[in-house]
């Protein structure tokens, strides 16, 4: 990534924020359900990790003498941040807490959907184009990452591979087992879609190739 801040930038800078944006939705909540116990729980993950940036300009947050070493930090500590906060309410507020985390992993990406449609920038009635929307708003690694291997992108249907999610070794550091995140990823990813346009779905498979596990994933026409 460039030493100077450009597009690429700012464009990954929102990304990360949307993940700072539903640690926010899942903590008022949560406080809504577990009172003070959310707030002390919120305070001792942010004490372990770092709470999230302050509000303002990428450029007055960032450290620019190391762009890309404090943007891959934020990503990490995002994820991190996140997995605790789900992992410490399903521990003290029980199934419950776990069941609203899907309900606001749900909501958010709805909204998002809804909210890129009307931006117009992208062909909501396309695969194509709602995958190039999603791209613009999840948060999977650095751009240098390349996360995603396309197969196939068209107005009907945009499949693509990945290995294990970028967000597994985050997870794990927070001490969440990546089976207890990986449905709400999912729901978050169906729910964008469908906020975007009802008509298509978002499904995802796995496959064992030379004995790795490849994630395939597929926005279709329903």
């Amino acid at each position: 990534m460039s030493a100077f801040l450009g597009p690429i930038h700012y464009w990954l800078y929102q990304k990360i924020e949307v993940v700072n944006e539903r640690e926010k939705l899942l903590y008022a909540k949560a406080y809504e359900m577990c009172g003070e116990t959310a707030e002390e729980l919120r305070a001792g993950i942010w004490e372990a990790y770092g709470s999230p940036p302050l509000d303002g300009d990428l450029a007055d947050l960032i450290d620019s003498a190391n762009i890309h070493g404090w943007l891959q930090r934020q990503v990490t500590l995002a994820e991190v941040r996140e997995a605790a906060l789900v992992r410490d309410l399903t521990d003290h507020c029980g199934q419950d807490a776990f069941d609203l985390a899907g309900e606001v992993f749900e909501t958010q990406a709805i909204n998002c959907g809804i909210a890129a449609r009307k931006q117009e920038r992208y062909d909501a009635e396309s695969a194509a184009g709602i995958y190039a929307a999603l791209n613009d708003v999840r948060l999977n690694g650095m751009p240098c990452d390349q996360a995603d291997t396309l197969l196939e992108n068209t107005i009907e249907k945009t499949v693509w591979e990945s290995g294990p999610r970028l967000q597994e070794g985050s997870w794990r550091k927070a001490g969440v087992d990546p089976a207890v995140m990986n449905p709400l990823y999912q729901r978050w990813l169906n729910a964008f879609v469908s906020g975007m346009n009802p008509g298509f779905i978002c499904r995802q498979t796995m496959e064992i190739s030379n004995g790795d596990a490849v994630n395939r994933w597929m926005i279709a026409r329903t």
